[in-house]
């Protein structure tokens, strides 16, 4: 019998199964990182676009809820809003907000019925306990899905926030809130003068702190002055209702505190805030990136790229560039100062 030396076929002439080497393995791995660097840019953008169209679709909800409520009362909802017989509380952390008002219009009737409104809903007799459960609810469509502020704040919301007092009469609670009513273009400091952004050949109507009493042109005031459709002189169209900004980037930012529900125009587009503080202090000439400073932290922002949701008075939401020019971007935030803006300026 005639013995013949194994060969590198095996017994049969069939190659024996090699694994991969070590370069080949790596150029796979490269290959799926290469692939995974391309693929999750666009995830990312799909994923943001649903967020986006979602953020949309609550400012929406928003217009509807205001319309309704105007069709019912005649106005749209006010800010630092009291009851009848309630007018004389010296404090505005006695009276109830704008997104209060908005809750039956909302699907949320229940919350709304559970606030007792003939006491203090915030830091009152009974420390902020009575309606503490309905005032800590978190509503959804008052949340942009961008926003990356947690649904409760670790730091204390001023003036009005809702439970226990805590240091410097300060509450500890307050819900989130995404989205701010327009209160136009007036100055968040003492004066224009002090103003970090000054406008040019501002009136002195707009030239008063926050637009308290009938000062103000947006479509709500601080505190006085219920406005309606009729007095829009600008166009419905051609004014903002609400807008975004981002829940932590203001200590004063919650939906039951009537003097958190606001936003101006004075401020910029898109201001950023970055340094976060459980302070309060209105200081215009520094520490203008602080969310416990009033003066930079009223404005509208948000994290999508670039823009800014708005919802207008007519009932429809556009995204306004943060490159548009500020004249007209104030000039959308006023009811009746008739200035002309022209539909590709923004």
């Amino acid at each position: 019998m005639r013995l013949n030396a194994p060969s590198r076929f095996g017994t049969r002439g069939n190659p024996r199964p090699k694994g991969f080497t070590l370069i080949e393995l790596l150029v796979v791995i490269a290959i799926i990182g290469v692939l995974i660097a391309l693929l999750l840019p666009a995830v990312q953008a799909a994923r943001e676009a649903a967020r986006r169209a979602q953020c949309s679709n609550n400012l929406k909800q928003l217009g509807i809820a205001m319309h309704n409520y105007h069709d019912v009362i005649g106005s749209f909802p006010t800010l630092l809003w009291a009851l009848p017989g309630n007018n004389n509380l010296p404090n505005n952390t006695f009276r109830a907000s704008f997104f209060q008002m908005l809750l039956p219009y909302l699907e949320q009737t229940n919350i709304y019925n559970a606030i007792n409104f003939d006491v203090p809903f915030a830091r009152g007799p009974d420390n902020g306990m009575i309606n503490l459960t309905a005032l800590t609810t978190q509503i959804a469509v008052y949340q942009c899905p961008t926003d990356p502020g947690p649904p409760q704040t670790s730091y204390h919301r001023w003036d009005s926030g809702v439970g226990p007092s805590g240091s410097n009469g300060q509450a500890p609670l307050g819900p989130k809130l995404s989205y701010f009513v327009n209160a136009g273009d007036n100055t968040t400091g003492p004066s224009n003068n002090t103003s970090p952004w000054p406008f040019q050949s501002l009136p002195s109507v707009r030239n008063n702190a926050f637009g308290n009493g009938t000062t103000c042109t947006g479509i709500v005031c601080r505190q006085g002055g219920t406005w309606g459709i009729r007095d829009i002189r600008d166009g419905t169209s051609n004014t903002f209702a609400i807008g975004e900004s981002l829940y932590e980037s203001c200590n004063w930012y919650s939906w039951p505190n009537p003097n958190g529900n606001y936003a101006f125009t004075s401020v910029p587009i898109n201001w950023k805030i970055t340094i976060f503080e459980n302070v309060g202090y209105g200081d215009g000439t520094g520490r203008l990136h602080n969310s416990g400073n009033w003066v930079p932290c009223f404005g509208f922002r948000s994290e999508h790229a670039g823009i800014v949701q708005f919802l207008f008075a007519d009932g429809r939401v556009s995204s306004i560039r943060e490159t548009i020019n500020r004249d007209t971007y104030r000039a959308l935030s006023t009811r009746r100062l008739g200035e002309v803006v022209s539909a590709d300026s923004y």
